[in-house]
């Protein structure tokens, strides 16, 4: 076979899968791997059409085979990407997040959009699997290349409130450096807020309040976030009553002076 007939072959086979006649197109592929058995091409069709016909075994293997071949061409990693996203694959479960890092990698200087596509798409995978370090780290990397891209501050906003949805609830299982970022996602989240005072950045700065009340060697930081509440919403006192029981807790001796008169100056500080 010539290499005009080659590709001739690999054109009939990529005519067949556009009309979803997927056992023809295997049969061109086939074709075309006796005479060049590492052929890229052949083999992401075989996966495709494979896939299609509900073989997934023949399918990974056939995509496995190209990436090898051209371990830096996008195709082959798509379709596994694909391919263990719609079936429960034995290997799914355990190869997705590296082919997606994968597909990070080459997409990165070709399509950020695609790129912060699969970005999401791995968060959900560390998220499934409790990995907190993993989906504060990566979804990190999304939010700076965002605002590297020019992201506006509404944006921002609700990447970084989405971070604080996406930890907020495992704060028990978390280590110092997820919770941390925990932290900063909720003041970022606060800064880039649009309308302040309203509803939304209450919400968010009671769940902030909240979420620092579980930390004691977060004390410092929760004063501060309780006088900034206050502050705003001098009439709203939960800010007041998450400090003051706070400071029961603990055993400390302090003193809390509210001035009623204006209702916006909460101060903090030892008793004498």
């Amino acid at each position: 076979m010539s290499s005009k007939e080659v590709k001739t072959a690999l054109k009939s086979a990529r005519d067949a899968i556009r009309n979803k006649e997927y056992k023809e197109a295997l049969k061109h592929c086939k074709t075309v791997l006796k005479q060049e058995k590492n052929n890229y091409n052949a083999w992401v069709f075989i996966g495709v059409a494979a896939a299609e016909l509900e073989q997934p075994d023949q399918a990974q293997g056939a995509y496995k085979k190209a990436a090898e071949l051209e371990p830096d061409q996008l195709l082959a990693w798509q379709g596994l990407a694909s391919l263990y996203e719609k079936c429960n694959h034995i290997n799914a479960k355990d190869d997705l997040p590296g082919v997606y890092q994968k597909l990070l990698d080459l997409y990165e200087s070709v399509d950020k959009q695609k790129w912060c596509d699969v970005c999401k798409k791995l968060v959900d995978l560390y998220y499934q699997e409790k990995k907190h370090v993993e989906v504060a780290q990566t979804w990190h990397k999304l939010i700076k290349t965002r605002q590297e891209e020019g992201a506006d501050n509404q944006e921002l906003h609700q990447l970084w409130k989405k971070l604080t949805q996406l930890l907020a609830e495992s704060t028990e299982d978390q280590n110092n450096e997820t919770q941390q970022l925990l932290l900063a996602a909720f003041e970022n989240a606060l800064d880039l807020s649009d309308k302040i005072p309203s509803e939304d950045h209450q919400v968010l700065y009671r769940q902030f309040i909240h979420c620092l009340s579980k930390f004691p060697h977060e004390t410092a930081r929760l004063k501060k976030a309780c006088e900034g509440m206050i502050n705003i919403y001098p009439t709203v006192q939960y800010p007041l009553e998450v400090l003051c029981l706070h400071l029961i807790e603990s055993g400390e001796r302090l003193v809390l002076r509210l001035d009623l008169r204006f209702g916006n100056n909460l101060r903090v500080g030892p008793s004498e």
